[in-house]
């Protein structure tokens, strides 16, 4: 018994360092639904997300591919310098996991509008850091108060996603939370049930998972099952 808990041990770990080896950024989009609620473990822990996250277009339609390509890079490099004096904003890229974006990086691509002759475009993400003592619907006023006021070159444009998303920093640094949670709410369940029981778990080694519920909210949980066995009278 000793050498099974031990070898469970080291495989939670080992998972847990994995994940945060993989994971840093990961973009949540939309709220629970109602259905989702039977869906998750009786045990989570609600979290304030780190970023409120707004989906950008950048799209530049002048005549010359290089032009185009540098008017949206210097649109980009503006809002680069505004995130930096504001402070609690910052640029990204990607779709799911997201990654800084440099307006330098060469490597950034520009993909070409099939729908309109000479129009390149990009799409990126302006990340407004969580604030708990503002509201969240002022933090996302004022998110896109910050993409409107852009510094815009040439005939670069900006078409923002009509959801904003919502950003979590290295889940996997709630594991140990959970499962100490996870733990109280069967130590209460043994004492409920007032007679001599076992419980045992199952997917504890699963990674973190983590729900929607609010605008910077969001439900961090384990997919756990709980099995009691009780001795009859």
């Amino acid at each position: 018994m000793i050498k099974k808990i031990i070898a469970t041990s080291l495989t939670i770990g080992a998972l847990a360092s994995q994940a945060q080896a993989m994971v840093e950024e990961i973009v949540v989009t939309g709220i629970r639904a109602s259905l989702d609620y039977y869906e998750t473990p009786a045990v989570t822990i609600k979290k304030t997300g780190d970023f409120l996250v707004q989906r950008v277009k950048i799209i530049n339609d002048s005549r010359d591919k290089d032009l185009r390509e540098h008017e949206i890079r210097e649109t980009l490099q503006s809002l680069s310098i505004a995130a930096a004096r504001n402070g609690d904003i910052e640029l990204s890229y990607g779709e799911e996991f997201l990654r800084n974006l440099d307006p330098k990086d060469s490597n950034l691509i520009f993909s070409e509008e099939r729908s309109r002759a000479d129009t390149s475009y990009l799409y990126f993400s302006v990340k407004l850091k969580v604030n708990d003592k503002q509201l969240p619907e002022a933090q996302e006023a004022t998110l896109e108060k910050f993409i409107k006021s852009a510094k815009k070159t040439g005939r670069t444009e900006l078409d923002m996603e009509d959801e904003t998303g919502l950003s979590i920093v290295n889940p996997e640094k709630y594991r140990y939370e959970v499962i100490r949670e996870i733990a109280a709410e069967n130590a209460r369940l043994l004492d409920a049930m007032g007679q001599k029981c076992d419980i045992q778990l199952q997917g504890l080694s699963n990674r973190i998972q983590w729900q929607r519920t609010g605008i910077t909210e969001l439900a961090i949980f384990i997919p756990y099952e709980t099995q009691l066995f009780c001795q009859h009278k």
